[in-house]
């Protein structure tokens, strides 16, 4: 089986030497995504709520990229700057999947994110439809 690296449509080329998702089979691994639009600002400054709904739209561009949607999402981990964020991300989750199915998932409080107006970052893998 071949590993095909993406660069979707919609979200900006990275800076870094890494791309936003691998998809090996049926599984996809989405990067972790943090609060850039498609030309790499960050979005919603000081605005945990912002950040986090903007990181939850590039994982969703990657995934539409490959016909999949949130509901093929497996596992997710959170990133945040502040931990006392996560309600937020909780909220926000409940928002986009509904009754379910969620993911599994994993929350950490990092020191840093890269830069310092982001405060959260989600990576994600899928399991999509042969």
């Amino acid at each position: 089986m071949r590993a095909e690296r993406l660069s979707p449509a919609g979200l900006a080329p990275p800076e870094e030497p890494y791309v936003h998702a691998v998809r090996a089979g049926d599984t996809l691994y989405i990067a972790g995504q943090v609060a850039f639009d498609e030309h790499n600002r960050v979005v919603g400054a000081g605005d945990p709520r912002a950040q986090i709904e903007q990181c939850w739209r590039n994982v969703e561009v990657v995934l539409r990229s490959q016909g999949g949607s949130l509901h093929d999402v497996v596992k997710i981990v959170c990133y945040f700057k502040d931990i006392r964020h996560f309600p937020i991300e909780l909220e926000v989750r409940g928002e986009l999947f509904g009754d379910g199915p969620f993911p599994v998932a994993t929350v950490v409080q990092v020191a840093n994110l890269g830069l310092d107006s982001l405060l959260v970052e989600i990576d994600a893998t899928a399991v999509l439809a042969a």
